[in-house]
């Protein structure tokens, strides 16, 4: 049994409405680690250019399955039959606990991580986006208030249960860990290995459009392709960097975080996703072991 996740921006039922591919990809992050540069690099590794031909930009090639109200989409009814008439492979953006998706063999599932430090700070700077005409704007709180807050609680749901409801998930033959960091520090590598794990051909060629297209600048540049509705202009895309909170949080406020994160996640898992790196599996039971 799956659970329901439902607040003010997302319904995790409307999954039910999807007709499941045996080629469809799933994009999830809790949220700003990356999801919209993970769609574009997918999106190329697809299609192979930032043409969308009957699309008008990239998230209508790729919804947020569980936002709704959508101001994409005149009716429920209009959203899911636009999702269910997307070609093939369709690659899906997500936010929803690993306990609340639909869960398939054949699908192939891609979640990034990031340090929950950058998580806050990015979605604290996000939030200067917001278009009034689409969502409820009120005025910013010091970022050390949003802090203690999103600390506690999260955003649409606590950082903290939806990264270890996915790292439980993590030995799964059809799961992709990818690291935020490792993303922008050596993006090559890790798209090479986002093209293996969805067995798609990563020639010369290919890498040239994916590092060229996927680069901050050119979707800047052109962001008017990858800008979801609900956004005033130019506002979407942060600075793509690391490491900025250091500037914003005391050293007490840093001890806290590092103590917390161990608690609620476990070393190992506290570890990877401060550092990313190689992520560490899970050992195999010895009643798996004897089975095999």
């Amino acid at each position: 049994m799956r659970v329901v996740v439902k607040n003010k921006f997302c319904d995790s039922s409307l999954w039910d409405y999807v007709e499941p591919r045996k080629t469809d990809i799933v994009i999830n992050t809790c949220y700003k680690a990356g999801t919209t540069l993970t769609q574009q690099i997918v999106n190329l590794l697809i299609y192979g250019n930032s043409d969308f031909k009957n699309f008008k930009y990239l998230h209508d090639l790729s919804p947020w399955i569980e936002l709704w109200p959508d101001p994409d989409y005149t009716s429920l009814e209009h959203k899911m039959a636009h999702i269910n008439n997307l070609p093939e492979p369709r690659f899906l953006k997500t936010h929803v606990p690993f306990e609340a998706m639909p869960y398939h063999p054949e699908w192939k599932y891609i979640y990034l991580v990031r340090d929950g430090r950058d998580v806050a700070l990015s979605l604290y700077n996000f939030r200067v986006g917001y278009d009034p005409e689409f969502w409820e704007v009120t005025e910013m709180e010091p970022f050390l208030e949003f802090w203690d807050k999103w600390l506690e609680n999260g955003f649409l749901w606590p950082f903290w249960e939806h990264t270890t409801g996915w790292w439980n998930a993590r030995h799964l033959p059809n799961v992709l860990f990818i690291h935020y960091g490792d993303l922008i520090k050596d993006k090559l590598k890790e798209v090479e290995k986002i093209a293996n794990f969805l067995g798609i051909e990563f020639d010369d060629a290919k890498k040239e459009i994916v590092m060229e297209q996927s680069s901050l600048e050119y979707m800047k540049e052109y962001w008017e392709k990858f800008q979801p509705v609900g956004f005033l202009p130019q506002k979407f895309f942060g600075k793509g960097k690391n490491g900025c909170w250091q500037e914003l949080l005391p050293a007490e406020k840093v001890t806290e975080y590092e103590k917390l994160v161990v608690e609620k996640l476990g070393l190992e898992c506290a570890n990877w996703v401060a550092n990313g790196g190689i992520i560490p599996l899970p050992e195999p039971s010895l009643n798996a072991a004897s089975q095999a």
